[in-house]
């Protein structure tokens, strides 16, 4: 089965309790994953997202430079499989080969590394939340993809119909068309006493 590409998107902290869950995005489907993680695991994944420099390695940055030392450099993490809720990983390394990890310190791993973050279709049809139904989006503050209207023969034919129509001044403001009408004209050109310049001369 073909690998999904997953966009990490941020850390929330659900009240009450300040538990972090990480989201993370298809895409194309807009199907969203929801995995509660650990303190220390959000840190890691925090410090990554905003390329925070640490005096010294964090443990995800040494399991990152271990393997690339070892000559057999992390390439992508997959999100492997799903268990009453609780998210499977595993790291891909050059060689092919894989290790088993918990997916939050797989995608810490990963956005050191800045490999791809992976999972499958049963993954997403057992565990993602359809981001196009409900309120789950407003609740997470999540925009929704914009739909782009299908443009037709028939609504070209309607636009340079209605192009043909106008005049310049149909690009004027409401303020600008009072000033330049011949009304307003007059006014201007009468002193205090409804006389006209010409008129005073």
């Amino acid at each position: 089965m073909a690998d999904i590409v997953l966009k990490v998107l941020e850390i929330r902290i659900v009240l009450p309790g300040n538990q972090p869950i990480l989201l993370l995005l298809h895409q194309q489907s807009q199907r969203l994953l929801r995995l509660w993680i650990g303190p220390s695991e959000g840190t890691a994944i925090g410090l990554a997202q905003q390329g925070i420099e640490t005096p010294r390695p964090t443990t995800h940055q040494l399991l990152v430079k271990a393997l690339q030392v070892a000559g057999d450099a992390l390439e992508a993490v997959r999100i492997s499989k799903v268990d009453d809720e609780v998210f499977y990983a595993e790291l891909v390394l050059a060689s092919g080969k894989t290790v088993d990890s918990r997916a939050s310190d797989a995608v810490a791993a990963a956005l050191f590394a800045e490999v791809p973050v992976y999972t499958t279709e049963d993954v997403l049809e057992v565990a993602g939340i359809d981001l196009t139904e409900g309120d789950i989006a407003a609740e997470l503050n999540i925009e929704q993809p914009e739909i782009q209207p299908e443009i037709t023969e028939e609504s070209v034919d309607q636009f340079r119909e209605f192009l043909k129509d106008l005049t310049p001044e149909d690009f004027l403001t409401a303020e600008e068309s009072s000033q330049d009408s011949p009304e307003t004209r007059d006014d201007d050109d009468q002193d205090e006493n409804g006389n006209s310049e010409e008129e005073e001369k």
